[in-house]
């Protein structure tokens, strides 16, 4: 069947390794997709501020954004589902949740609609990473104390610890919280009904899509349920085998040479 949605994931995906694009590509490609009716969607775990910068100079009506994992969606530069955690979640997390034995040690960011918080004397090794993700980071003495609505809860872990970590929460939170892995030592915790796959099945509903004519382009275990649910799953080339081998296909070109729009062009215009 003929493609009506495309969904991609950005870090590792779209955007090269220095977090930039082809903005001359990227502007051709929404044109000739939107003259077939054709919605491209940004998908990412990254806070929509930083997002909504980022994509500013190629902004475009058939250009959908889906942010914090899932936790909103963006059609037209209007907010058309807002998936927050509950003050109630929110507060429970960062006062009882985080004094579990597997969390203890590690450090929070939470992701508003504002900006985002991290606690007082966390690494400045997390402070300047995290920067290059979340817009407008604070400090904070008492996260419990934020009143911003929070989209999602950052846990700062290790690479080799963040999937056994999204595991553990998945486990112990049954439904009601669900953890995402972002591949860079960050398991990404949302509420439950949230995802990049839950986002995009959501678009489909509203454009009256059925799932063989969504292509998605992902590198990382948490793409792997869309790539999954998609009619054309595809890897990316520079992501590990485990990935490209859950997908229907592996593209030839990698994110640093704009494989995702060289797929598109060669595949769909």
């Amino acid at each position: 069947m003929a493609i009506k949605l495309i969904a991609t994931d950005l870090n590792g995906t779209l955007l090269h390794g220095d977090q930039s694009y082809n903005q001359e590509l990227l502007q051709v490609t929404l044109r000739h997709l939107a003259a077939k009716g054709i919605t491209l969607v940004l998908s990412s775990g990254n806070q929509y501020a930083h997002l909504q910068q980022l994509f500013a100079p190629v902004m475009a009506d058939n250009l959908a954004v889906v942010a914090e994992n899932g936790a909103s969606i963006y059609l037209k530069g209007q907010q058309v589902f807002d998936g927050s955690l509950t003050p109630e979640q929110v507060q429970h997390f960062v006062t009882v949740d985080w004094q579990r034995d597997y969390l203890r040690a590690s450090y929070l960011i939470l992701v508003g609609q504002q900006g985002s918080y991290t606690q007082t004397g966390a690494p400045q090794a997390l402070i300047d990473a995290a920067e290059k993700f979340y817009d407008h980071l604070q400090q904070v003495d008492d996260l419990s104390m934020v009143t911003d609505r929070i989209k999602k809860i950052s846990v700062s872990t290790t690479s080799k610890q963040s999937r056994q970590l999204v595991t553990q929460i998945n486990a112990d939170f049954d439904g009601e919280l669900r953890a995402h892995d972002s591949g860079y030592g960050v398991a990404d915790v949302v509420a439950g009904n949230v995802g990049k796959l839950q986002a995009v099945q959501w678009l489909a509903q509203r454009f009256n899509v059925n799932s063989d004519e969504i292509m998605a382009f992902g590198d990382g275990a948490n793409d792997v349920p869309l790539l999954q649910f998609v009619g054309e799953g595809w890897a990316m080339c520079n992501a590990k085998p485990e990935i490209q081998a859950a997908a229907t296909h592996t593209t030839a070109i990698d994110n640093d040479h704009d494989g995702v729009l060289k797929t598109i062009t060669e595949r769909i215009l």
